[in-house]
């Protein structure tokens, strides 16, 4: 029989494949199973970190009225510590309760880990390039731009959740820009959960790589980068939008006859019609 810390070992590792909006229910689901808080307690707030990261959880800047930021690898600062560049903020984030807290204002050391320093002004151009972009395309969207490791990171998240309509949803994209070698990488996914009576996922990423061409003073990289993401998460989309006209096209057509076996279309609106001509044939019968 496993242990309370064995089950938990197994059982947190769910959290990390929660599709999206789900990560509650799995948890509790978790508690049940564990029966035991405390033992779990000590072993998930990292799983619940990682999770929170990697879904790129957007949390109100603590006393920052209106400012918002994304949780995520790019700007850990160390532990449960985060950073916000558009208020040069660092604050503290419970994972488990969700509740960040603890504002202080930005070290020069924890702004500048890594020398990022001299992209800080590509950054902040980029960031309102993006939000320009964000509001636009993502009714519930959010961006945040990043320094981090020579590059200058675009976080972009945006969620639908309705689990009263069965379904949850989540676009995740993370673009790198590397402002010395010009270099633009780029990864898009998409996961949807639809689950009434059932159990559907869409599960779909594509990544993207592209030069930017110079001359580029910061406004142009920042102006040609936005331009090139819009257009790649525009070709992502049209791809799933195509890959679905597909399946209702051809798939699922080779699924199922195309008209019954008396080869006509049934004319539903005058049903009724074709079971009076039953009883009118079998009375002449």
């Amino acid at each position: 029989m496993l242990s309370s810390k064995e089950k938990i070992s197994k059982a947190v590792q769910l959290l990390l494949s929660s599709p999206p909006g789900e990560v509650d229910d799995v948890f509790n689901d978790i508690r049940g199973i564990v029966n035991d808080d405390d033992a779990l307690q000590e072993q998930i707030e990292s799983v619940l970190a990682e999770s929170n990261m990697q879904q790129f959880l957007v949390v109100d800047v603590p006393e920052k009225e209106g400012s918002k930021v994304l949780l995520t690898p790019y700007n850990q600062v160390d532990g449960n510590r985060y950073l916000d560049p558009n208020t040069r903020t660092v604050f503290g984030f419970d994972h488990l309760r969700r509740i960040a807290s603890e504002p202080q204002e930005a070290a020069e050391e924890e702004e500048d880990v890594d020398n990022e320093r001299p992209h800080e002004e590509l950054r902040g151009l980029l960031q309102k390039e993006l939000n320009s972009y964000v509001e636009g395309h993502y009714p519930e969207g959010a961006v945040s731009v990043f320094s981090h490791e020579g590059s200058v990171v675009s976080c972009i998240v945006s969620n639908r959740f309705s689990p009263n309509n069965y379904w949850n949803g989540s676009w995740r994209a993370v673009w790198s820009f590397n402002p010395e070698t010009k270099q633009l990488n780029g990864s898009t996914k998409v996961r949807v959960h639809y689950f009434e009576d059932g159990n559907v996922q869409l599960d779909t990423q594509s990544d993207f790589a592209a030069d930017v061409p110079e001359p580029l003073d910061p406004a142009g990289a920042a102006r040609r980068v936005a331009k090139l993401i819009r257009g790649y998460e525009a070709e992502f989309q049209q791809g799933i939008n195509d890959g679905y006209r597909q399946l209702a096209d051809k798939t699922f057509k080779g699924l199922r006859r195309a008209l019954p076996v008396t080869c006509s279309k049934v004319d539903w609106e005058n049903i009724a019609n074709y079971k009076l001509g039953g009883e009118i044939v079998k009375a002449e019968q």
